[in-house]
């Protein structure tokens, strides 16, 4: 197996799997990666057939580190390139936190800094019971921007975010679970079965309504006046005027699992 630093992306049906490859650095995110996953997540974007995406890292050793400090000489140290990094991992994670479908992370060992803030521009978190997390720009002197700090906040909250934020403590999976910042605590074992059976789980349902409540989601968790209820509507009525909506009724009345087409 290659040990070049990658982003690798296998696909099952209606579910798309990227894999952060880079073992050898606890899967740390470098600038290649970074552009790959942005790359990936555009044309997940404009793919109809998508409806779940499942992300995690290679090995078992590591979800993601963070960013690569190795390559920080090379790329922050002159203001264009650090400039040219950040839009290059800006691009990246705002493709995961707008992705019109749902995203799931599968957590094994360490999930930090730049890791975790991957981990939780997805929509839902499961994690095996050895898996530890950490936020740690305070042990590394760097600034941690609004947008950072939000996703942080929207998931625990703001007490749990001081506490992740001022302690960069790095805490275990149980932990993670009461804090909010994971869904689900599964055995080493039994973690690919839990994500596999919650992606088919997610996959069987109608995406066009995936896509209305996702976006609905979103929404609703900005401020009143920051809302687009009209994007929402629209969604909602796509979903109405769907043919899905119709295998919908007939498959309740029939007492069969419905088969949605995202038509």
């Amino acid at each position: 197996m290659s040990l070049d630093p990658r982003i690798e992306t296998a696909r099952d049906g209606h579910v798309l799997r990227v894999t952060v490859h880079n073992p050898t650095k606890r899967n740390a995110m470098c600038h290649s990666m970074w552009q790959a996953l942005a790359d990936t997540l555009a044309a997940a974007h404009d793919d109809q057939l998508l409806r779940v995406l499942v992300l995690t890292g290679a090995g078992d050793k590591a979800f993601c580190a963070g960013n690569d400090i190795s390559e920080f000489k090379i790329w922050r140290d002159d203001p264009e390139r650090h400039a040219a990094y950040d839009a290059t991992s800006r691009r990246a994670m705002t493709l995961l936190r707008e992705l019109p479908f749902p995203a799931i992370a599968r957590v094994r060992g360490v999930c930090v800094g730049g890791g975790m803030e991957i981990a939780l521009a997805c929509d839902l978190r499961l994690a095996e019971a050895g898996a530890r997390f950490a936020i740690t720009p305070a042990r590394l002197g760097l600034g941690y921007g609004l947008d950072d700090v939000s996703l942080v906040v929207d998931t625990v909250g703001a007490s749990a975010a001081r506490r992740l934020l001022f302690t960069a403590r790095m805490h275990d999976a149980d932990e993670a679970l009461r804090m909010g910042l994971v869904d689900e605590v599964h055995s080493a074992a039994g973690l690919d079965a839990a994500v596999n059976e919650l992606a088919v789980t997610i996959a069987g349902n109608a995406p066009l309504t995936l896509r209305a409540v996702k976006a609905a989601i979103a929404e609703a968790c900005k401020s009143s006046g920051e809302r687009d209820a009209r994007r929402v509507q629209r969604l909602v009525d796509k979903c109405h005027a769907s043919e899905d909506y119709q295998e919908g009724q007939r498959a309740f009345a029939e007492k069969r699992p419905p088969r949605f087409s995202g038509r």
